[in-house]
This record gives structure tokens, sequence and C-alpha cells, in this order.
């Protein structure tokens, strides 16, 4: 039986990893898309990426599944637990980030206004590349029980926010041209929207954060973060 119970944590640790690289592989596809200022993915990435998140989607499904068998079946000790209960969280967070990968490749198809993009799409950029970095250490954070860097990923996630704030702030000061043109408008509340997924990539990242710090600090921090 112990042996049993470790290879089917090891296995569930393993899926994980490879869950987060795929989920990471989405969010290049979307990092390097925003930062070229094109709108569009070629029809053979578009597929691609809806390919991948279908096999992200059944993945999710089978860890949360090996997650509670696991600790029904094997009667893990306190901290094998936490960190099943965190990698069952953790899991969730994922599968969220890769549907708001692809989302904001769908709002970004139905963007008309090149210009008004164009003029905003330096905000949405750096937005994403942090966002990307904070999913990417708030993963390995929890593979490496690397608590520091689940602190950075929490800590920044207000920075990702100052700077949606910034950006509808300059929507605010264009405000004028939202009377001209109603492909304009359009455009802009569709861009409002691709910030507003980033910002979600985020507090999925946080949340992922604070799930690790919760597996091997034995601190819940959700709604406090008092570490």
């Amino acid at each position: 039986m112990p042996q049993k119970k470790e290879d089917a944590i090891q296995s569930i640790i393993s899926n994980y990893e490879k869950l987060a690289n795929m989920v990471l592989n989405q969010l290049d596809v979307v990092e390097k898309l925003i930062a070229s200022g094109k709108l569009r993915l070629s029809d053979e990435q578009y597929d691609e990426l809806k390919e991948n998140e279908a096999k992200i989607n059944k993945l999710e499904v089978k860890l949360s599944e090996d997650v509670i068998n696991a600790i029904a079946l094997y009667q893990p000790v306190a901290s094998q637990v936490r960190q099943l209960m965190s990698c069952y969280r953790i899991t969730i967070s994922l599968e969220r980030i890769g549907d708001l990968a692809v989302s904001i490749v769908k709002f970004m198809r139905k963007v008309e206004n090149q210009e008004v993009y164009a003029g905003l799409s330096a905000f949405l950029s750096k937005m994403m590349d942090l966002s990307v970095d904070m999913s990417r250490r708030s993963m390995l954070s929890f593979i490496n029980q690397d608590m520091e860097l689940a602190k950075w990923t929490i800590k920044t996630e207000t920075i990702v926010d100052e700077f949606n704030h910034k950006m509808l702030k300059k929507v605010g000061e264009r405000s004028d041209l939202l009377t001209e043109d109603k492909n304009v408008l359009l455009s802009f509340i569709i861009i409002k929207e691709i910030a507003a997924a980033i910002e979600r990539i985020a507090d999925h990242a946080a949340n992922i954060a604070e799930a690790s710090f919760y597996s091997f600090e034995g601190k819940d921090i959700r709604h406090k973060r008092n570490y």
C-alpha cells in the first residue's frame, strides 16, 4: 500500500507538470501574438490552439479525479493531503488560464479598428508579459516548493491591476472618439474585454501561488495573504 500511494502521488505530480507546460505553451502563443501587433493567428495556429485547449480540459478532468481517488484509497498523511488538495485547486486554475488564453485570441479576431488596437497594444503587451511571468513562477513554486516565487507572484498581481487601470484611463481620455464611429466603439469594448481576461490570468496565477503556499507552509492565505 505505501508504494502504491507514493506511485499515485508521483503520477499526479507528473501529470500536473504536463498540464502546466501545456498551459504555458498556450500563453506563449498569445503573448507572441500580442507582442507582434497583429490581431490574428494563422488558421493553422488557431486550430492548434483550440485542439490543445481540448487536451487541457481532458487532462484537468483526469487530474481532478486522480486526486480524489488518491485521498479516498490511500489515506495520505496530513502533509500529503495538503499537497493533493493544493494540486486540485491549482489544476482548476490552470484549466481556467487555458480557457482565458483562447478567449483572448477569439476577442482579438473581433477587433475591427487596427488604429484603436495599435494605440493600446503596448498596455496589453506589458500586462500579458507580466501575467505570463506570474503564471510561470507560480507553477514552478509548486513543483520546486519555492515559496519566494509564490510570494513574488502574489505581490505582483497588483502591478497587473495598475496596468489595466492605466489603460482604462487612456480609453477615457479618448472618449471623444466613441461617438464618432460605431466601429471604434466596438473595438474599445473588445479591447477592454481582452484586458480583463489578461487580468484574470494574473488572478489565477496568484491563486496558484496561494495554493502552493498552503501546500508547503500549511497556511491558508486566501483573502488575507499574511505570510
